[in-house]
């Protein structure tokens, strides 16, 4: 089994016990706003793998049909389909609304940062 180390973003208004709290850390030095699970390019989470660092998205890569498997290659390409954050507000925070599949498959270049769709749930 492979220890998985999800990717923390450090924005301003992030909290610097939340998440540390969550992964059974000390308190951090500077915020920490969003726990990324995934292989999303702007932050892979990362394991060791033979002794050097891997991200999640270049061992995807490595064998797209292995690790993915064909049913989501079809629906999805060669993606993990899925993305979970975990946010950790600790200053106030705009409401964002994000696309739904075609709405941000059909926006223009620039609209949206890529071009998947952003399905939320909101636990307080």
């Amino acid at each position: 089994m492979l220890k998985f180390e999800p990717f923390i973003k450090d924005y301003a208004w992030g909290s610097r016990e939340a998440l540390a709290s969550l992964a059974g850390r000390a308190p951090s030095e500077e915020p920490e706003a969003e726990l990324w699970v995934g292989a999303h390019e702007a932050g892979p989470g990362t394991f060791d793998q033979g002794g050097r660092r891997c991200g999640l998205d270049e061992h995807i890569a490595s064998d797209h049909a292995h690790h993915l498997g064909a049913r989501s290659r079809e629906r999805f390409g060669d993606r993990l389909p899925f993305l979970l954050k975990i946010l950790a507000a600790d200053k106030a925070l705009s409401i964002q609304a994000h696309p739904d599949a075609s709405r941000a498959a059909s926006a223009p270049e620039g609209t949206y940062s890529d071009a998947w769709p952003k399905p939320e749930a909101w636990i307080p």
